[in-house]
């Protein structure tokens, strides 16, 4: 029987895991190894005495498309269906959602109608980008950037407000250098297939068959918009480390840091930490492209050059709660698109998406979370270099709540978080890289496969989908 080594402990390496013992029962043993003591990478929940939930990295799930059914569906395998956290269409946290700009909160358009109308901060109505949108010309270039792409099928205004914010929401990047190509694929395809995003919309794929039962059928019978956990969506990653380690053969090391990778004259790998060596028949990568790099074989230089050139960033999570109720607005949250200057990306209003992890007793509490940094970070640095201390950083953020929410009060609770290289940027040019790159793996010695946020997607959803697909693909025929 063969042994399987997955390098990494977030939602990549723990999604691999499960499914090699899932769909790959030729491994008899799957060992997955973490340098760090927390399991679950990025995403981290911390639950207080009082039932109040901070989470400090990612926060919600979109229930749409082949990646969110398929987590949809691992929920249901987990058993954590009873769990399960909805926010519908139809509430404030899925309809209203603002930028802000010019020292104002701009609710977004939320219906069919509000597209019609002139909303600050557009100087028109967005239907006329839509009705222009098919006549644009189609790129002959096989990759963008993301404002330019936007820029030139939907205008300057939109590129430069909307789509650029969104950017420094999602990927917490500027959208000026990050690839439509890689980043955003569905936009990209609906050019390339049909000439332009309305013709993708109305006769583009709906994308592959899943079977609808538990929570993709409730999903999609009861409209939900996003979803998370009844104790927040470590409860994810902790029930996937828990199938795995409770499944025959598998086994979680934490505290081990893998410092080498050696090929074997069998066709096999050694996976060495600082206490021992591993042979393994498969090798599963699910850590950051640059540390990877550093513990595959000096042979490989050209590659280990390649993986490193993946650049990424750093975000500084800062989580409030405030006494009572001091939104001034019900809805997910803000962003605020670069022109606005400063390192605060936006702010997520954590009360009014899931009440239900508030603390206990205190229905009228008001927790937030104000992220800063991203492609900004150094906005954040003293001349030294050197990032401000917590409470420095607390101040940062309660000063953001205070000017663009209205908040004068002190925070009751707070906690900060520095996510470090957390997200990768995938530059123009990443598909390209990414085939190069996956190229020099399958012409290697070593039985190694890539996944995680570095490669096809940094949301929770590409990441444990990719890994699915990276699985199947291995399955015999």
């Amino acid at each position: 029987m063969a042994t399987a080594v997955v390098i990494g402990g977030g939602v990549s390496g723990l999604a691999s895991a499960f499914y090699i013992q899932k769909f790959l029962p030729k491994y008899s043993k799957v060992i997955l190894l973490e340098g760090s003591s927390h399991i679950g990478g990025w995403v981290n929940t911390t639950i207080h005495p009082d039932g109040g939930i901070f989470e400090h990295g990612p926060r919600s799930l979109r229930p749409v498309g082949e990646q969110g059914r398929n987590t949809l569906q691992l929920a249901d395998e987990l058993g954590l269906s009873s769990y399960a956290l909805p926010i519908f269409r139809s509430d404030a946290a899925a309809k209203n959602r603002y930028l802000y700009v010019k020292g104002k909160l701009c609710a977004l358009p939320s219906s069919a109608l509000s597209l019609f109308r002139t909303l600050p901060p557009f100087s028109k109505p967005l239907i006329a980008s839509l009705v222009t949108e098919p006549f644009r010309f189609r790129s002959k270039e096989s990759d963008e950037t993301i404002h330019s792409f936007v820029r030139r099928r939907l205008g300057q205004e939109v590129a430069d407000i909307a789509i650029d914010a969104l950017c420094r929401g999602i990927f917490a990047g500027d959208c000026r250098y990050l690839s439509v190509a890689a980043c955003l694929p569905p936009l990209h395809d609906m050019e390339q297939k049909h000439g332009s995003l309305c013709a993708g919309a109305i006769f583009g794929s709906k994308g592959p068959k899943f079977k609808t039962s538990g929570l993709t059928r409730r999903a999609e019978e009861d409209k939900w918009a996003s979803w998370s956990l009844t104790y927040g969506l470590q409860q994810l990653t902790d029930a996937m480390a828990a199938a795995v380690t409770n499944t025959r053969g598998g086994e979680i090391r934490k505290d081990t840091r893998v410092t080498s990778i050696k090929s074997s004259p069998n066709g096999k790998a050694t996976v060495i930490s600082e206490s021992e060596g591993i042979e393994a028949d498969l090798v599963v990568s699910a850590i950051y492209s640059k540390d990877l790099a550093a513990i595959l074989p000096t042979s490989m230089k050209e590659l280990r050059e390649d993986l490193s050139s993946l650049p990424s960033v750093n975000v500084v999570v800062v989580n409030l709660e405030y006494k009572d109720n001091v939104l001034p607005v019900k809805g997910f949250g803000h962003l605020l698109p670069s022109s606005e200057g400063g390192p605060v990306l936006g702010i997520v209003y954590d009360s009014c998406t899931f009440p239900e992890h508030n603390r206990k007793g205190c229905p009228d509490s008001t927790r937030i979370t104000v992220m800063l940094g991203g492609s900004w970070y150094n906005q954040l640095l003293s001349p030294e270099g050197k990032l401000p201390s917590g409470p420095e950083l607390v101040w940062i953020a309660t000063q953001a709540a205070a000017k663009q929410l209205g908040i004068r009060s002190h925070p009751i609770r707070s906690h900060v978080s520095l996510q470090t290289e957390c997200i990768p940027q995938y530059r123009v040019g990443h598909v390209n890289w990414l085939a190069k790159v996956e190229q020099a793996v399958d012409q290697s010695n070593l039985p190694l496969k890539l996944v995680g946020s570095s490669y096809r997607g940094p949301a929770v959803n590409d990441c444990i989908n990719n890994a699915r697909k990276m699985v199947e693909a291995m399955r015999p025929v």
